[in-house]
């Protein structure tokens, strides 16, 4: 028999695919037999029954719901709300795990719709839940950057009955089906202690806080920021840390303001930005040759690899983006075709990237 079934995992993914012609082998029965012990027809003896029965516990067996799913036709539509990207930006590495994510889920009925907004532009996103309201769908991912829209929006969804996974930082307070990603506020701290350990406990730190359009705080951003005061404040840090507003496309901008702020305050002697953009101030240490200056940044896109190949910036943390994409997705679709709820929170490893060890890495690690 070439009959398959599922057996659980916790990982957010559909199972491994077993037959039941595999139960057999590890029963030490034939497949006639297991056949009849799993749809309750014919006799079986009890030593048999409970060799199969233990096998079937083993591999947590369920009734292949997926297959019932294809026989009738049904079709889900998951909806991923996710920003705008260009080519080697951080978003291009989450839409790479999406991708793998829809082609496997296509085999069950699954497809997925895109919704993208502005990360820059509170009002960008808000245009987009405008659309979400006047779609139909059966499933929502959710990247919570701007917090204070999310949260409503997800009563919506819990009022309509529909799913939704967090991605890029987590809101527990909501009724998310399930989170993927880092502790943001733990993301946090470890910037904190990569910059602690190499400065003076009274060295002054610049806090890069990059704007473009509308507001430029996100959830995550502010989560990492309280994770990394927070380390600070623990520790004997007697510096001063200098907030600076800088722009996402004006160089120009960017240069007199910190040409500024280092004419002030020469005990500067650390850097960091709580999204991807470290490369902007980066870009202004190697140009103004600050060497002295140690950064941490986040995220492992083009631009910020090429300054930590460099030597401009000390460290990056990441956050696998793609493994998010594609378990986001893949979980929802789980919960839709077989009824299986994954772990609520499903906290990713903290990667910290150095010179070193930068050309081992890949977010690709699905």
């Amino acid at each position: 028999m070439t009959m398959e079934h599922h057996t659980n995992d916790k990982s957010g993914t559909f199972a491994k695919t077993i037959r039941i012609v595999d139960i057999a082998r590890m029963a030490g029965v034939s497949t006639a037999t297991v056949d009849r012990v799993i749809h309750h027809r014919g006799k079986v003896s009890a030593e048999n029954l409970a060799r199969i029965r233990a096998v079937l516990e083993q591999v947590d067996y369920r009734p292949n719901l997926i297959a019932r799913s294809l026989a009738s036709g049904r079709e889900h539509v998951v909806a991923v709300v996710m920003p705008e990207f260009a080519a080697g930006e951080y978003w291009a590495d989450f839409e790479a795990g999406i991708l793998r994510a829809e082609a496997e889920a296509s085999r069950y009925n699954v497809t997925v719709r895109r919704f993208r907004f502005d990360q820059y532009d509170r009002t960008s996103f808000e245009r987009v839940l405008a659309t979400l309201r006047e779609e139909t769908f059966d499933a929502v991912v959710l990247a919570t950057l701007f917090a204070e829209r999310v949260i409503p929006f997800t009563q919506e969804l819990d009022e309509r009955n529909i799913p939704y996974v967090f991605v890029d930082s987590d809101l527990p307070t909501c009724h998310r089906l399930a989170y993927f990603g880092t502790s943001s506020f733990d993301a946090g701290a470890v910037a904190a202690r990569l910059l602690f350990e190499r400065l003076d406990p009274s060295a002054d730190i610049v806090v890069g806080k990059i704007l473009h359009r509308g507001e430029g705080g996100s959830n995550q951003c502010r989560e990492r920021e309280r994770g990394f005061c927070d380390y600070l404040a623990r520790h004997d840090f007697r510096g001063v840390l200098h907030a600076v507003e800088l722009r996402l496309d004006d160089e120009a901008c960017n240069t007199r303001i910190l040409d500024e702020l280092f004419a002030h305050h020469a005990s500067i002697a650390g850097a960091v930005t709580f999204n991807s953009t470290c490369y902007i101030l980066a870009g202004y240490l190697s140009a103004r040759r600050r060497s002295g200056v140690r950064l941490v940044g986040y995220d492992v896109i083009d631009r910020n690899r090429r300054m930590l190949d460099e030597g401009v910036v000390t460290a990056l943390v990441a956050q696998r983006p793609e493994v998010q994409g594609y378990r986001g997705v893949m979980s929802l679709s789980a919960w839709l075709v077989e009824g299986r709820r994954p772990a609520e929170v499903n906290n990713l490893p903290i990667d910290i990237l150095l010179k070193e060890n930068i050309s081992y890495y890949t977010n690709n690690n699905i």
